[in-house]
């Protein structure tokens, strides 16, 4: 830790030429995430005789993860969503070369508040679950009525189309599968054809879509405001229900703490949108297939030997089969054939 905190030292030393005495130290690896490396650490440095003591947080790609993103991606959408009434931590710096510290990386304030721990008790929250579930289900409604464009956010996948999310989103995840399975699902490849045969319609507006917006990925106070929404990585425009369907998915719903027309009726006045219930079966199914291919892919980073990290290889084997069963609950409440 004492070679890479004299690392980041030099790295921000570089981007300040101002400042003096620049030291890094209290360096500790945040765990628990698995497409990127996170650690707090605390920056002082002089400029002007003013003495600057920041705590912050490095975020660095890791050598393999669950998905594979575009490095860049988390930093360009912080930056573009700040002020817009999604909570996000300030971003300060990005280094794609990794002459500085091995892999890309980008530097952000650390922000204060704790995730709800979603997998085990009753009360994730502190008991503020309903204060907690309201203002979550808020910012995604609010994040949903944001313009990409407006926010230069065209370089985003699919940023520059102009329909066909589903197919494109479709495409990208079979992708994912055709990479990764060793043997052929008959369950995901059945579920692949019925969502092929059965589109949504097309959203009424593009949106920034999240990727993985579900309880573990943001913060929040004693209050039971949420102070950030985190993890960024898959973040991309497309149909805003991709969201809204993702973030009810058994592994780590949201409803159990709100009812579910609540919560969608506070999405739809954020928003400004009218929720197709149709449509959002459509992609409840299109979530567990997208799950099934990010399970996919830790799963064949662990046995190629790309990654040694346990929670990939633990995390692919658990909910896999978590997965395929709610593709079958799925295909059962729609009466769903293959």
């Amino acid at each position: 830790m004492i070679e890479l905190e004299s690392r980041i030292a030099d790295f921000i030393a570089a981007r300040l030429p101002a400042a003096t005495a620049v030291a890094v130290d209290e360096l500790a690896r945040i765990h628990g995430g698995s497409s990127q490396e996170t650690f707090r650490f605390r920056a002082r440095w002089r400029v002007d005789g003013v003495d600057e003591d920041r705590r912050l947080i490095l975020r660095r790609a890791p050598e393999s993860g669950l998905v594979d993103a575009e490095r860049d991606v988390e930093f360009v959408v912080y930056a573009a969503l700040a002020g817009r009434g999604v909570p996000v931590p300030q971003v300060h710096w990005i280094e794609l070369d990794p002459r500085w510290l091995d892999r890309p990386f980008f530097i952000m304030d650390l922000v204060p508040g704790k995730p709800g721990h979603y997998y085990h008790g009753a009360d994730p929250y502190d008991g503020q679950d309903a204060v907690v579930g309201r203002n979550f289900w808020r910012h995604l409604g609010v994040l949903a009525a944001q313009e990409h464009r407006a926010l230069g956010l065209e370089s985003l996948r699919n940023g520059l189309a102009d329909g066909g999310y589903w197919q494109r989103e479709l495409a990208h995840w079979e992708a994912a599968l055709d990479a990764g399975e060793a043997v052929i699902e008959p369950i995901v490849r059945g579920a692949l054809r019925w969502l092929r045969r059965n589109p949504p319609p097309e959203p009424a507006k593009p949106a920034i879509v999240h990727g993985d917006y579900r309880a573990g990925n943001f913060l929040f106070l004693p209050d039971g405001s949420i102070s950030a929404v985190l993890d960024w990585e898959m973040c991309h425009v497309g149909d805003p229900l991709e969201d809204v369907a993702w973030a009810i998915n058994p592994m780590w719903t949201m409803e159990r703490h709100l009812p579910l027309d609540e919560v969608l009726a506070i999405w739809e006045a954020a928003s400004g949108l009218v929720l197709d219930r149709k449509a959002l079966d459509w992609w409840r199914m299109f979530a567990a297939v997208k799950a099934c291919g990010i399970w996919t892919t830790a799963e064949a980073s662990f046995e190629n030997g790309t990654s040694r990290e346990m929670i990939i290889a633990l995390t692919g084997l658990r909910a896999s089969h978590a997965s395929r069963k709610e593709i079958l609950d799925r295909m059962a409440a729609l009466g769903a054939m293959g």
